[in-house]
């Protein structure tokens, strides 16, 4: 059996801190590369690796291409990074691919397009552990001439819920080396190298790595690549992270909802019609009538048996686009289907930000309430080891597509682009029945874009040879 290198892995990618409520994620930009590396040489034995299980506060760093150009980095280095994150998120074919157009465009982003060369991600068990952490970063980023683009506060709302008031991150990849035990029959796992570099993937390779030529390694900190001895293999135990701050338009929402029907339990009903899932968790697959809290938390349930028609979880419902499970219509067979999903699956380490239209976000108090001025939504964070196949493909091909499942005009009801032009028309949701189907047309955007960029994290030898490499 594999054994993963915890010691030399940051924590994040093992667990997302959830007993820190408090964080906050700080972009910053370099000035200089030769302090640069004094404070990456300061910075790095406070970096929390996943051999640590921290109660008071954990610290995590990630670098965009531009980060790792500035740090001057040899050019053989800087050219085995992949494609997608050498172009960056904002790329021109990247924002067609993402569907970053139109409301969702770059240019009008909070951040993400200039200048961002790397990000402090700072958990604290409460406010005041946070702040006190926060002031001893920026002393030390202040003496290196490191500048603050944004600082993107962040925390927990009630019940685990997202801002719509739904019951979020149920549905998370295990990853079969860290389990203790053999997983029962019924538990969907997956290869370390499907989100951690270094480690074979569901292809029976290698997860694909960025690299040192061995005569660069001037202090032999790295290991060697497995599939190449002359290579050293900088991306061992380190991973991309995707990181999309997503406003999400509450009110928009519930008032969608609550036109469309003739009652608050109608309104709730379509809502989770949307979702695929009830607002307290349960599936609409294994319960499509009323929620069942006893299956609040489950995700032992598939689609090909019981709901290949789409008739209790609609085929356009977000939970459908961005894990069909065993269901992909374009699939022969239950079997193909389930592998094939599964080799796009990433690890979510998102949090939600902003303040909670109401304290315990029920359905039924947000539909009356009114409109405020206040932002809040979503910073999506997931960890992949290849950004094309697993997040991107998504995006585009699941998320985006507005023929997904045989559709025509839909795209994902929650997180899509909803087109409303005659080119492009992607805001219809179809929710199958019997004996005719209803459809709900001229969607708005429930959510939008503020932000985004592809970063590397590190391992910690990786952090080591980047701090020091000249």
């Amino acid at each position: 059996m594999t054994i993963l290198e915890k010691e030399d892995i940051q924590g994040l990618l093992i667990r997302g801190h959830g007993n820190l409520s408090s964080a906050s994620y700080l972009l910053y930009s370099f000035t200089d590369p030769a302090q640069a590396g004094n404070f990456l040489k300061e910075i790095l034995p406070k970096i929390t690796a996943a051999t640590e299980k921290p109660e008071e506060q954990a610290l995590q760093i990630a670098f965009t291409y531009e980060g790792m150009a500035f740090l001057n980095l040899p050019g053989p280095v800087l050219d085995s990074f992949c494609r997608e994150f050498k172009e960056g998120m904002t790329e021109k074919q990247r924002q067609f691919i993402l569907g970053d157009t139109g409301e969702n465009a770059p240019h009008n982003w909070s951040w993400g397009e200039n200048n961002l060369h790397f990000m402090l991600m700072v958990f604290g068990k409460d406010l005041e552990k946070l702040d006190r952490t926060l002031s001893e970063i920026k002393v030390l980023t202040d003496s290196c001439g490191i500048v603050m683009l944004h600082a993107l506060p962040t925390g927990m709302l009630h019940g685990q819920k997202e801002h719509f008031g739904f019951r979020d991150d149920i549905s998370r990849p295990l990853i079969w080396e860290l389990l203790h035990k053999e997983p029962d029959e019924q538990a969907v796992t997956f290869p370390a190298g499907e989100f951690i570099m270094g480690y074979k993937n569901l292809y029976e390779e290698y997860a694909p790595s960025p690299t040192v030529p061995q005569a660069l390694d001037k202090q032999d900190r790295l290991p060697y690549h497995p599939d190449n001895e002359s290579l050293k293999d900088l991306g061992k135990n380190g991973t991309y992270l995707v990181f999309r701050q997503m406003e999400q338009k509450v009110h928009v929402f519930w008032q969608y909802m609550k036109a469309q029907s003739k009652d608050k339990i109608s309104a709730i009903a379509l809502a989770s019609k949307m979702v695929g899932r009830w607002p307290d968790g349960s599936p609409l697959t294994l319960c499509p009538v009323q929620p069942d809290p006893n299956l609040s938390e489950t995700n032992d349930f598939g689609f090909w048996q019981a709901d290949k028609d789409g008739l209790k979880c609609p085929i356009g419902s977000h939970i459908r686009r961005t894990n069909p499970r065993d269901h992909l219509v374009t699939e022969k067979s239950q079997k193909d289907s389930t592998e094939m999903a599964a080799k796009h699956r990433m690890i979510r380490k998102g949090r939600p930000y902003g303040p909670p239209v109401t304290p315990e976000l029920n359905p039924e108090d947000m539909l009356d309430s009114i409109a405020d001025t206040q932002e809040r939504g979503l910073h999506f964070i997931c960890l992949v080891t290849d950004i094309r196949r697993q997040f991107e493909f998504v995006q585009n091909n699941w998320v985006n597509f507005h023929k997904f499942g045989g559709l025509e005009n839909d795209a994902d009801p929650i997180i899509g682009n909803h087109y409303q032009s005659e080119s492009r028309k992607t805001d219809e949701f179809s929710i199958p029945a019997y004996p005719v189907r209803r459809k709900l047309d001229k969607l708005p955007n429930f959510t939008t874009i503020k932000g985004g960029a592809y970063f590397f994290l590190p391992g910690i030898r990786a952090l080591q040879y980047i701090a020091d490499h000249e």
